[in-house]
């Protein structure tokens, strides 16, 4: 971090990463790497990461944070092999402000990622841009009530328009009784190798029924977090949450179709994780 006038932020930081790790055959040996004689699989990772935050210099409260990061590994699963190149560079400028009960907070992003492998799945590199938009509003109706109303539009330059709001409601009965109620939208781009490395370490091959949709979610839940107090001074806490998450797109591997292949596809409608914990 530096010193700046007023206090204002400017922190950056970089990190580096490289890593080797192998597993298999308790015989295997790096010369036996990609080769058949004995089974090996084995993993080159080499990372870097850049992040930061600069404060600019106005009297409103103007955020900018900036990242990037570069990811490459290179495996070996016996004679099959996966080699995946990423970079990711991301920019975003926020506002936040305070206006009697309301505490805004709105801003611009974009998003630029480039993915290559070379699997059945990557015919192309792929690269994605993923500008945004986005506004929220935590609202405090008094000390025990507030409120949280937030909306994002993201464009993606493959899959096209996103929107995502978001809410949340706090009410906090009192010091030891709070009740949050939360529901959101999500949606998220798969990489299948870098997310299923069954699909790798096997013989069968890798069938793609049709072009993969990005996974799509909407979801809800309950959270009640309860403290009891005793004269001891010792106390219990008791929280719960009820949950309710409706998933359109999913992308599933379907292992019992054809013994020698994993076939994946997006479900035909829609699956339900719900519950209470």
């Amino acid at each position: 971090s530096f010193h700046r006038n007023d206090n204002r932020l400017f922190t950056i930081a970089a990190r580096g990463m490289y890593e080797d790790r192998w597993g298999g055959d308790v015989r295997w040996e790096r010369k036996y790497r990609g080769g058949d004689e004995v089974y090996g699989e084995s993993i080159y990772t080499k990372r870097g990461e850049l992040i930061g935050s600069y404060q600019l210099p106005f009297e409103e409260k103007l955020m900018l944070s900036f990242s990037g990061n570069v990811h490459y590994q290179d495996s070996r699963y016996g004679t099959t092999s996966y080699i995946a190149n990423q970079k990711i560079g991301f920019l975003q400028l926020t506002w936040d402000k305070k206006i009697g009960s309301n505490d805004l907070l709105a801003g611009i992003a974009s998003r630029y990622s480039y993915y290559d492998d070379n699997t059945p799945a990557t015919k192309n590199a792929e690269k994605t841009w993923l500008p945004g938009i986005f506004v929220q509003d935590e609202i405090t109706f008094s000390p025990k009530s507030q409120v949280l109303l937030g909306a994002r539009y993201d464009y993606n330059s493959i899959h096209g328009s996103i929107f995502t709001p978001r809410f949340a409601y706090r009410f906090k009965a009192n010091e030891n009784t709070i009740f949050r109620l939360n529901a959101g939208t999500g949606f998220r781009v798969v990489n299948l190798f870098t997310e299923d490395h069954a699909a790798l370490t096997g013989s069968r091959d890798v069938v793609l029924k049709s072009d993969l949709k990005p996974e799509k979610s909407v979801n809800v839940n309950l959270n009640y977090i309860q403290k009891i107090n005793f004269d001891s001074g010792v106390f219990v806490g008791i929280e719960t949450t009820a949950f309710y998450t409706r998933f359109s797109n999913k992308i599933i591997s379907d292992y019992e179709t054809d013994p020698n292949k994993i076939i994946y596809d997006n479900i035909d409608g829609y699956a339900l994780s719900q519950g209470i914990s």
